[in-house]
């Protein structure tokens, strides 16, 4: 149980690279933002192959995220690059509240994505985005045992993703993604072990889809749906295991303000086999528009 859970990093990219309805939509060549993100996570009940495991685990895991983006022309296609940071509280709870909260700067985290097909009368849209995390962030190998509570993750990390987007009728528009995230090797990990191994992790491949309904021009709805998979983790020469199969949703409403936008984000886990189940996650998203 100890190998689960301190396998389990909780502020990895482990999950996919979720997508708002509206990011499969180019922004227009010229175009800065900056967003701001206050995000908050309760995990609770810990699961290993499917199965509810008798005890009391809390997680509760807060989060500050800053962005900063640039939207330009690449040859004769739109893209759009940002990099980002985030500053994190994780907060052991229940039969883990033995470990000590932590608190720190997370991973530097890198975009870069480009549409190859872009039809902005029939709004049909096309993109492909590339995800690097730099191993930036604060991180201590004793913060992994028991449970790993870093905000950084001492590794790099990389996501491929393709989507598409496109008006199906009257106010309803769909959209529909995938992606491929990799992970270095994590050399200086604890975990339930008294000295220090390398954590390994597996290829995790997500999909997600999407229905969004515009309320007027200035408010929007949407409902998602994400499914991971993969994702193995061993420490040192053991073997594979902790394999994600995972279901989750998501609910989001957008406002437009004179100088951006608001998104309020609310979701969580359907059915989880591995790891702590995420029992609600929300976030409030502003951004900036310039």
């Amino acid at each position: 149980m100890l190998l689960l859970i301190s396998s389990a990093a909780p502020l990895a990219p482990a999950h996919a690279i979720d997508l708002v309805p509206q990011d499969v939509i180019p922004p227009p060549p010229g175009l800065n933002t900056v967003q701001l993100t206050y995000s908050s996570s309760e995990r609770g009940d810990l699961y290993r192959e499917g199965k509810r495991q008798a005890s009391d685990t809390r997680l509760d895991v807060d989060q500050i995220t800053l962005r900063i983006g640039h939207a330009f022309q690449w040859g004769r296609r739109p893209a759009y690059v940002y990099a980002q940071v985030a500053r994190s509280r994780v907060d052991p709870g229940g039969s883990l509240q033995a470990v000590d909260a932590n608190t720190g700067i997370g991973d530097l985290g890198l975009m870069l994505a480009t549409w190859p097909y872009v039809n902005r009368e029939a709004e049909r849209y096309a993109g492909v985005a590339a995800y690097l995390s730099l191993p930036t962030g604060s991180y201590d190998p004793l913060k992994t045992v028991g449970v790993n509570t870093n905000a950084g993750q001492n590794r790099f990390a990389g996501a491929l993703q393709a989507g598409y987007g496109q008006r199906l009728r009257g106010p309803l528009a769909w959209m529909i993604a995938g992606d491929v995230a990799w992970f270095g090797d994590n050399g200086a990990y604890f975990g339930p072990n008294p000295t220090e191994e390398t954590l390994s992790q597996r290829p995790i491949v997500s999909t997600q889809t999407a229905l969004t309904y515009s309320v007027n021009h200035w408010a929007s709805l949407g409902l998602s749906y994400f499914y991971n998979t993969g994702g193995e983790t061993r420490l040192g020469q053991s073997g594979w295991d902790n394999r994600i199969n995972l279901h989750r949703y998501g609910a989001n409403a957008q406002v437009r303000l004179p100088f951006g936008r608001l998104t309020i984000e609310y979701g969580g886990d359907i059915t989880t086999d591995s790891g702590l189940l995420e029992e609600a996650r929300w976030a409030v998203r502003l951004t900036s528009i310039f």
